[in-house]
């Protein structure tokens, strides 16, 4: 059996080599880079990209990288990515795009009672199940203007006010699909999430 000099002497080795559990479970199956994500489905790597984009941009961005604007699977991702995000943003705030958009037969309306808030958006990646994901703010959906048809999600460090609003980190609202450029306030579009299939 090995003593605890030994052990720590083989974890320093390894850290040395660039070697950390912990890291490597967090990237099993996911390129360098990207983390990973245990869903119902399997394993999903994600990861937070910069940039100014509308959300097909940000879609043919993804497809660059094998990917696909990554859904949420529950509240718990939502606040991992949320985190995550900040880095790549470079900032203390900013949304990204999500990879949700209104379903068709639910467009030009407000809510309804066949168009709910858990049921008028599809989650494009085809990874994310059930309706967890939908971690909405408050009085979101609103389809303001009948044009929201994309979905981003607040990537903060806290809580951020917006013209008296106050909008909780780590979660969603619905947007128009190609904002106006030139937003500055603390919530404007400044990513996206990508997501791809675990190779383990």
């Amino acid at each position: 059996m090995k003593d605890q000099e030994e052990v720590e002497e083989e974890d320093a080795q390894e850290a040395d080599q660039g070697v950390d559990p912990a890291r490597d479970a967090l990237q099993a199956g996911c390129d360098s880079g990207w983390r990973r994500l245990n869903r119902p489905s399997g394993g999903w790597c994600v990861r937070a990209f910069g940039g100014v984009l509308n959300q097909p941009d940000a879609e043919t961005q993804c497809k660059s990288y094998g990917a696909t604007l990554s859904s949420l699977q529950n509240m718990e991702e939502a606040r991992s990515i949320s985190r995550w995000a900040l880095s790549a943003l470079g900032k203390p705030s900013g949304s990204l795009w999500i990879g949700a958009r209104r379903f068709p037969r639910c467009r030009l309306q407000p809510l309804t009672a066949t168009c709910t808030a858990l049921n008028s958006f599809d989650m494009t990646d085809h990874s994310a199940t059930g309706l967890a994901g939908f971690v909405w703010s408050p009085q979101q959906p609103d389809n303001s203007q009948s044009k929201q048809d994309c979905v981003i999600i607040l990537s903060a460090r806290a809580p951020v006010t917006v013209k008296n609003v106050v909008w909780p980190l780590a979660m969603l609202d619905d947007v128009g699909c190609h904002p106006g450029v030139g937003d500055t306030s603390p919530r404007a579009v400044s990513g996206y999430v990508c997501g791809k299939k675990a190779t383990q």
